[in-house]
């Protein structure tokens, strides 16, 4: 789990235990109005526990006040088991007592709410629900097929299911438009998500934009997603390319991003039409061997064939 998410999460489970605590308080009222021979019992041990207090502070013996509240201790137990008086409060996770952990380890409610969290702020929710399994390249008969197909599987089986050990950092998929980078790309943010892990899917324009605003501090959600952007486990840059180019901006923060994700071990996702050329062009050598260099880089030559979205 990322710390981009704790705040969110601390006050969620704040939330839930106040919540908790209101309904018990208030139902608990109503049973000692219904039970007040109970309620008397309960006056009483509070009572015997003040009296054991101040006597220990004086150095007085308390035998006798302890034996007293084991009594009364004993007598509350039978009253409420006979009864069938329930005073725990209704906590939404039973098993960590909406606290989020168990012995020190984040309770399976709260991965779930990470979950539901990384996929709310993933950017995906307009596009295609994409997944592995909808890749029917193996049996297309175009000329992008074995590749793509080939590319799916890599990235299903070294990436996504290997994801803490994956060597390559940075990912970038070029070609022609339509041939299907990304619904690759879609594939990949959401098959991740369903494993817990956080990914960030932008368009270059929007990347940009979010930059633009910080970089004049303007206040816009845009501009909020700037952490996440650097961040993120996976960030997925679709259109890479397309995006204008503001001075001090574009290119400053793209190279700042990917110098700080590639520095915290994060993966970058790049989807694009331009061809090498055309790259080196217009970010230059400095960015072209991030994504180039096979040491921590995975990237194909450009992609031609058949533009599957005229299908």
């Amino acid at each position: 789990m990322i710390n981009y998410f704790n705040q969110q999460i601390q006050n969620i489970y704040a939330s839930r235990k106040a919540l908790a605590k209101e309904i018990s308080q208030r139902e608990n009222k109503v049973l000692l109005y219904m039970h007040p021979k109970f309620d008397e019992l309960l006056k009483i041990k509070k009572q015997t526990e003040l009296d054991i207090v101040k006597s220990k502070s004086k150095g007085l013996d308390v035998s006798t006040l302890q034996a007293s509240l084991d009594g009364t201790n004993g007598d509350i137990k039978k009253y409420a088991q006979e009864n069938n008086l329930q005073f725990t409060p209704p906590y939404l996770c039973a098993s960590c007592k909406d606290s989020g952990y168990i012995d020190g380890a984040p309770c399976e409610c709260m991965r779930q709410q990470y979950g539901a969290l990384i996929k709310e702020n993933a950017s995906i929710t307009s596009l295609a629900n994409f997944s592995f399994d909808d890749n029917k390249f193996g049996d297309m008969d175009i000329p992008q097929a074995k590749g793509m197909n080939k590319l799916y599987s890599i990235m299903n089986d070294k990436v996504c299911n290997n994801f803490a050990s994956c060597k390559w950092n940075n990912f970038m998929l070029s070609g022609a438009s339509g041939v299907g980078k990304t619904c690759l790309a879609l594939a990949t943010a959401n098959a991740l998500l369903d494993k817990g892990v956080s990914a960030l899917y932008l368009t270059a324009f929007e990347f940009v934009n979010i930059f633009l605003d910080k970089h004049t501090r303007k206040q816009t959600e845009l501009a909020k997603k700037a952490d996440y952007v650097s961040e993120c486990e996976m960030l997925i840059i679709d259109n890479f390319g397309e995006e204008p180019i503001y001075k001090n901006v574009t290119l400053e923060y793209l190279f700042s991003t990917l110098n700080k994700r590639m520095a915290n071990n994060k993966k970058t996702f790049i989807c694009t039409q331009l061809d090498g050329s055309a790259l080196l062009n217009r970010y230059g050598e400095a960015f072209l061997s991030k994504f180039t260099d096979k040491k921590y880089s995975l990237s194909v030559g450009y992609i031609t064939g058949e533009n599957l979205r005229k299908s």
